[in-house]
């Protein structure tokens, strides 16, 4: 095998067995709330959620007026979404198709195959494809959740909301910029790649909560509708994963031979990982964690226009006890040449590491806090003729468990109401997190304040910009008033 052969091999080797390590294990993860609402004002939703769309975001606002509804039922909401850095189709038509035609721009086929001419890159093009990873790091996250059922009821200082149960899905998934680099630049003299970023952390749960608020019946000079609300959740978990440790680096020796010629026959391959799974017996489905939590907020109105908020959600914890493993990898290997099958089996187990049994392990909750104010434009501005609300929002995860992101989140989104009631508008926009950047958008049709159906996605973008967008999500719920 030439040398050039060679270093492309393992380079691939490498990486694909790397890929195949995190990869199947992101079916195994989950986490987060989804109301059209509130995804489609970019979830800037402390401050402004009502009823339902309180629960597990700030269930002081439960004591609030929602649209003088007494009941509140929701209707199976469903929303999903998911965003990456690792593709793009700008990025997929440029780079792996094939060879196009500088003029008509078409691809040029084989003439005996029929097949595509491969394209070959170029510096440029290489540099371009790594900037699908910023600051180093490719993030991967989705999201799903639904919930068959949840009513909530509000009678003057108090309300209370019941959702008996949801089922929350999502997954973190981080990974180098060294898995592409590999690939794309082989051995460069002395180069070395770092693996450090690879992080997976996920789960998925089946949650019951009961959420309760009171309005106090005190006011404070400019100061009033003071609430506090508590949430109590009973979680029983489906799947876990998650990252305790990762380190890892891929560095090729150059030797220089008699007449200056540069070889890389020997390479050192360092791994020290530890991740935690859990996941269901496919034979004997039930759950293989249980744990409670608790969310806490409060609400109040500043100035008589402004109204304020803040929770924390998610306080608590999930003990994995049942079918619960580590993986383990613990390797320095001095390895020779790469077409040695030997040196293979060797890589492969390295980026593999091992699988063991372990005892039950407890991990706290996605714990986070969250700061908003929200204002009704139109309560402030007499000549506005419609109902226009406002609302910002801060998001600062305190971990990196089940979905959740120690990245801060700011989100400012509005909700106009032009046709007196029915056909409200709405949207927002998100910066930082994980997502980085999204503009979301949503409306609903809502017949005599007593059906409401409303739909949302969080990636509008893509109608602006179909070729660099990376997040694709789609919500959408029902709702009985009374």
């Amino acid at each position: 095998m030439k040398t050039f052969e060679k270093k492309y091999f393992v380079a691939a080797l490498v990486t694909l067995l790397a890929l195949d390590v995190v990869v199947t294990t992101t079916s195994f993860a989950g986490g987060d709330k989804f109301s059209p609402r509130l995804v489609g004002m970019g979830r800037a939703f402390t401050a402004f959620s009502r009823g339902l769309d309180a629960v597990g975001v700030n269930p002081a606002n439960l004591a609030l007026n929602d649209r003088d509804a007494t009941v509140t039922i929701n209707l199976v909401p469903i929303g999903f979404s998911i965003g990456s850095d690792l593709i793009n189709l700008q990025i997929y038509n440029d780079y792996f198709q094939g060879t196009k035609d500088p003029v008509t721009g078409n691809l040029i086929k084989d003439p005996v195959t029929g097949n595509a001419v491969g394209k070959y890159l170029t510096e440029d093009d290489k540099n371009k494809i790594l900037e699908l990873f910023p600051s180093g790091i490719a993030r991967t996250q989705s999201r799903i959740e639904t919930a068959p059922i949840g009513i909530s009821l509000q009678i003057g200082d108090f309300g209370l909301a019941i959702v008996p149960a949801s089922i929350q899905t999502a997954v973190n998934l981080d990974l180098d910029k060294a898995y592409l680099e590999f690939p794309l630049r082989g051995y460069g003299a002395g180069q070395s790649y770092l693996f450090d970023g690879t992080a997976i952390n996920g789960q998925s749960v089946i949650e019951s909560n009961v959420s309760m608020a009171y309005m106090l019946p005190y006011e404070f000079r400019r100061v009033s509708e003071i609430s506090i609300g508590v949430g109590v959740k009973y979680l029983q978990g489906l799947a876990f994963v998650a990252t305790d440790h990762y380190t890892g680096s891929i560095t090729p020796l150059t030797t220089v031979n008699p007449g200056g010629v540069v070889t890389n026959d020997t390479t050192i391959a360092k791994f020290d990982f530890l991740q935690w799974v859990a996941r269901v017996d496919q034979n004997n489905i039930a759950p293989v964690g249980t744990g409670y939590g608790i969310d806490l907020g409060i609400s109040m109105r500043l100035f008589d226009n402004i109204q304020f908020a803040a929770s924390i959600t998610d306080i608590g914890k999930i003990k994995w006890n049942k079918h619960t493993q580590a993986i383990i990898g613990n390797a320095s290997l001095r390895l020779g040449a790469a077409g040695d099958k030997e040196n293979q089996q060797k890589l492969k187990d390295a980026f593999k590491g091992r699988t063991v049994d372990t005892t039950g392990f407890e991990f706290d909750l996605p714990t986070a806090v969250h700061v908003g104010a929200a204002v009704q434009m139109d309560d402030v501005f007499d000549a506005i003729p419609f109902r226009w609300l406002v609302a910002v929002d801060g998001h600062f995860g305190l971990n990196e468990i089940g979905g959740n992101t120690k990245l801060p989140q700011f989100s400012i989104g509005t909700e106009l109401d032009p046709v007196a009631g029915w056909l409200p508008l709405r949207t927002g926009v998100i910066l930082g997190g994980r997502e980085r950047f999204a503009w979301s958008a949503g409306f609903g049709f809502h017949i005599a304040n007593t059906f409401d159906i409303d739909f949302a996605t969080q990636s509008i973008a893509i109608l602006s910009n179909p070729n660099t967008f990376r997040t694709g999500s789609f919500t959408m719920g029902m709702r009985l008033r009374f």
